[in-house]
């Protein structure tokens, strides 16, 4: 087995890794991670909602048909189905409702008293086209539920165009590993995140995870039901393995909020729910070894 070497970099407020098994020279790593790491840069420089400066930020105050980059596109696209196929309790419209609950730039978490409600998708934003969208009222998008993941999508993209055989893009949980090896991966427990509660094997695909342990602050956290302005209690942890990063990402966050199977009907993946009684639930194709 090739010896790894790997590279780990601060963005988009957490940890992220690189791991490479390829047989590369060390000049090549080292230029293959300082691009890795610029790209992620400027990811979350356009896309933050914690960024004033960001693209995210601007169409805030915008109505009306503009031109954005065919990311964002992609990314509301998803987002779309996604929020068809929950019946709208996936919602990335949710950016002006986590400010006022206190999940704001300043990380206040001190709510105001009165909480903006989350704007119906279909009535704010129409997707003209690959670079167009249409605004019919300002609204802040949150791309939160997918956009670390997409970033893995475009990591993956950038290192199989270098022509690397075997890696593993790591954003702090949200992963795609290449390689025809299998992959070991946890299940971080959600209470320890020193235990695991199952291991999967991973070949070729992604694979991520949500929680409310984490940005957890009063009686929410990071996931808001957009139709009771709640963070769901009844789960506590979902792990979703796709095809790619930003439909694992997207759907760890939709299962928090509807029944997979609402989401199987259109979606590939294999899922895996623990509740707050510590009872799991997973698809037929979930292959894990549970502890």
């Amino acid at each position: 087995m090739e010896e790894a070497r790997r590279f780990s970099f601060e963005s988009m407020g957490s940890q992220w890794a690189l791991t490479v098994w390829d047989d590369i020279p060390a000049e090549t790593f080292d230029d293959l991670t300082r691009e890795a790491a610029m790209r992620c840069r400027m990811f979350e420089e356009r896309y933050s909602r914690f960024r004033p400066s960001s693209l995210i930020c601007t169409l805030a105050q915008k109505t009306g048909t503009v031109d954005v980059p065919h990311d964002l596109v992609a990314m509301l696209c998803l987002c779309e189905q996604l929020n068809h196929l929950s019946n709208g309790a996936f919602n990335p419209l949710v950016g002006s409702t986590l400010e006022d609950m206190g999940y704001d730039e300043e990380y206040s978490l001190k709510k105001i008293d009165v909480i903006r409600p989350v704007p119906d998708f279909s009535s704010v934003i129409r997707i003209i086209d690959d670079t167009h969208i249409n605004l019919l009222q300002p609204v802040l998008i949150d791309i939160g539920a997918v956009g670390k993941g997409y970033a893995v999508d475009l990591l993956r993209d950038f290192l199989d165009v270098q022509g690397l055989k075997r890696f593993l893009v790591d954003g702090s949980g949200d992963v795609f590993y290449r390689g025809d090896e299998p992959l070991r991966a946890g299940l971080e427990h959600p209470d320890d995140p020193t235990k695991a509660i199952g291991v999967i094997e991973l070949r070729n695909c992604a694979f991520c995870a949500s929680a409310g342990n984490r940005r957890r602050w009063s009686t929410y956290h990071h996931i808001i039901d957009p139709r009771t302005l709640t963070s769901p209690q009844n789960i506590l942890g979902t792990w979703v393995k796709a095809d790619s990063a930003a439909l694992a990402d997207g759907l760890a966050t939709a299962i928090f909020l509807c029944d997979p199977d609402c989401l199987k009907s259109e979606l590939l993946f294999e899922y895996c729910i623990l509740n707050s009684e510590y009872r799991v639930k997973r698809s037929q194709g979930f292959e894990a070894e549970m502890c």
